[in-house]
């Protein structure tokens, strides 16, 4: 069965450090087929829970929020395993929020996906 063999993890990092967050993921089909490995970013639940509706009904007011950014990062890797690893240097505050791997499989019928989420907690520098 196709299934996650590494996951993220949440993390906790010091503003100003370097965070790596893994994700591996083996497929059920022959090695030929297309798997897509993708990171989205989403600051905070309320977003995550909220983006399907506005997606489908009006735009959010005012500042255009995660719910229309891109992914963090799309990496579309061709092969039965797959794993990408999203480095995330000197990190801000603002970097905190929800990771989520996301892997499509296209390997039969129609693409479906597969996620793994973390969350990352960014703690002011110390002093």
């Amino acid at each position: 069965a196709a299934l996650f063999t590494e996951t993220p993890h949440d993390v906790t990092a010091q503003a100003g450090e370097d965070v790596e967050m893994a994700c591996s993921f083996r497929g059920s089909g022959s090695p030929s087929y297309s798997l897509e490995i993708q990171w989205w970013y989403v600051r905070n639940h309320r977003d995550w829970t909220d983006k399907q509706a506005w997606a489908s009904s009006q735009v959010r007011p005012r500042c255009p929020g995660p719910a229309h950014s891109p992914p963090a990062q799309v990496v579309k890797v061709v092969g039965s395993n797959i794993s990408h690893k999203l480095r995330l240097s000197r990190v801000k505050p603002t970097d905190e929020g929800t990771y989520e791997c996301r892997v499509i499989d296209s390997s039969a019928g129609p693409p479906r996906q597969h996620k793994v989420k973390a969350y990352l907690r960014v703690a002011g520098a110390a002093g």
